[in-house]
């Protein structure tokens, strides 16, 4: 008796120490990219949290991201309720990724343990693959742009749904209009549920439900369309520069070609998977992150690749133990398929063409990651083995671990400061409150002042009341120009000042 409670109460602590460290180190990966409000920002961003404000004031109601018919606006909808509480700040528009973040590593980790079987600290190891991800991804996951990160967390959310088709539909409904991404999960959820055996009538009529039920919520949305603000405040979906839908963006984005495929798949290993688990050396400012940074140590690879074959490896070996042991195996087996299925349509749809700028239409292998390693601590008995893949997993680990802490060590001692914010810096000093420049400077200007500084873009206008504001106050405005005009001298090098055309 007193042995068996000895040992209850160890596996509670493991339990909660492992779980303390999916929360601490998700946090730590995190925190600087919400809360220090410069570090990794541009006008994309900008554009929800300008769609946030403007719900929080009742002045727009968008149903989308502002200037598409794609990406539902759920991003910019939460960042409003924070706003209504804490005021418009780039840590409240990016506080509710955050979460999901925080969520989507306890669902991975409490999944594993509970419909895996996996002892905590295996569960931790295998769901390093999304916690521990390098600076540039982690960014990518916190990026309020419309739907980076919720994918992950709608692949999860179908899982627990699967036996309830009224609330499967939902997800499914809510999540494709968001990312498309999401139709993988309910792929995989079928294909996890035919190999289980639950192929009879009923079991056709629960995923033909689910399948009404998306569709429905499709259906309400092209309802609501016309109401919605569909570019900023005073505006309908007759102001919108293009009129496709998610299935039409969805085609007209992607390149299948049969030829290119396995270029796509080469390029997948080579490219793609080295920069989103950071095993490539690359300076985070290539993923738009204002730091000098450095991510990724070239023989990370090897230990991350090592793993991958070794864990790939002995599931093969074990086939039996994973049909043996299917009830175990079929939540970490889900995880996998659904990463092949994004990694193999991003290689697919891409012509080849897979590249920093493209990394976030993958993310979802992070959790194939999670999948494999999941599946191989279920089948795998060899304690050396085991302890194997865990050091090699923990040597990959440290890599990224090292770059968000030389970042955070930079952003305490020594922080970037970005040019757009000497931009803003110089329009204050001046009394500047209205400006037209480009895309890039103009929205992340006007979010970051709170709009007390209006730019209107001069190219991509996605929100048209500010031109309007802008017009009105021409004699005061100027044109932020990245080349020089006439004999005015830069603000700050590289750019300029200048009058507003006539």
């Amino acid at each position: 008796m007193t042995r068996s409670r000895s040992t209850a109460g160890a596996a509670v602590t493991e339990h909660r120490v492992a779980l303390a460290l999916v929360l601490l180190l998700t946090l730590a990966r995190s925190a600087l990219f919400v809360f220090k409000s410069t570090l990794a920002f541009d006008s994309d961003q900008a554009i929800f949290g300008l769609m946030a404000k403007h719900i929080a004031a009742g002045r727009a109601f968008p149903l989308f991201m502002y200037g598409t018919n794609y990406i539902l606006a759920v991003e910019a909808w939460l960042a409003a309720a924070v706003f209504a509480v804490a005021g418009a700040s780039v840590a409240a528009l990016k506080l509710p990724l955050l979460l999901m973040n925080a969520a989507i590593a306890v669902l991975l980790f409490v999944l594993l343990e509970r419909e895996a079987g996996l002892r905590p600290r295996y569960a931790l190891v295998a769901s390093l693959f999304f916690i521990l991800v390098p600076p540039g991804t982690a960014t990518e996951l916190l990026a309020p742009i419309g739907g980076n990160v919720e994918p992950l967390l709608y692949v999860l959310l179908l899982w627990l749904a699967r036996r309830r088709p009224v609330l499967f539909g939902l997800i499914l409904g809510v999540g494709f209009l968001q990312r498309e991404f999401t139709i993988y999960g309910a792929v995989a959820v079928v294909v996890v549920e035919l190999i289980s055996g639950n192929r009879g009538r009923d079991d056709v009529r629960r995923w033909l439900a689910a399948l009404r039920v998306a569709v429905e919520v499709w259906l309400v949305v092209q309802i609501l369309r016309p109401f919605a603000s569909a570019a900023g405040p005073g505006t309908t979906v007759a102001d919108l520069m293009t009129q496709s839908n998610n299935l039409a963006n969805l085609f007209g984005r992607v390149c299948f070609d049969v030829g290119g495929f396995g270029l796509g798949l080469q390029r997948l290993v080579t490219i793609h998977w080295p920069l989103l688990f950071g095993s490539k050396v690359v300076r985070v400012d290539a993923f738009l992150v204002e730091s000098d940074v450095v991510q990724g140590v070239a023989w990370s690879g090897l230990a991350l690749g090592a793993a991958a074959l070794l864990m790939a490896g002995r599931i093969a070996t074990h086939a039996r133990a994973v049909r043996a042991q299917w009830t175990r195996c079929r939540f970490p087996a889900y995880l996998l398929l659904v990463g092949t299925c994004s990694a193999l349509g991003y290689a697919a749809s891409r012509c080849g063409q897979l590249s920093l700028g493209t990394m976030r239409y993958d993310l979802l292998s992070l959790v194939g990651a999670v999948g494999l390693a999941g599946l191989f601590f279920v089948v795998e008995p060899a304690r050396a083995v085991r302890a194997s893949v865990v050091f090699l997993v923990l040597v990959w680990g440290a890599v990224p671990a090292t770059a968000h802490a030389k970042l955070w060590v930079e952003a305490l001692a020594h922080p970037v400061v970005p040019r757009k914010l000497l931009i803003i810096r110089s329009l204050d000093a001046r009394g500047i409150r209205y400006a037209t420049a480009d895309y890039w400077i103009a929205y992340y200007t006007t979010f970051l002042t709170n709009e007390r500084i209006i730019v209107a873009a001069d190219a991509v206008g996605r929100i048209p009341v500010y031109a309007d504001e802008v017009n009105a106050h021409r004699a005061q405005a100027v044109h932020i120009s990245r080349t020089a005009c006439g004999d005015r001298h830069p603000v700050i090098e590289g750019v300029f000042f200048c009058p507003l055309a006539p």
